[in-house]
């Protein structure tokens, strides 16, 4: 697996945790915003790191 398809696959997890987290019926809304914004900032940082090395990522 080369670097691309290793972000890509990263960015691919987080959108799944993500939506898991949206859907969790056991949590609370204060805890779920707290573990969406973690997420979300992970999401950044791949795309970030993506970018800085030029790379287009197509799950994004």
């Amino acid at each position: 697996m080369n670097y691309r398809e290793d972000l890509e696959f990263q960015l691919q997890k987080i959108t799944l945790a993500i939506q898991e987290v949206v859907k969790a019926n056991y949590i609370t809304d204060k805890i779920r915003q707290a573990r969406i914004r973690k997420l979300i900032n992970f999401q950044k940082a791949i795309i970030d790191k993506g970018r800085e090395l030029r790379i287009d990522l197509e799950a994004a």
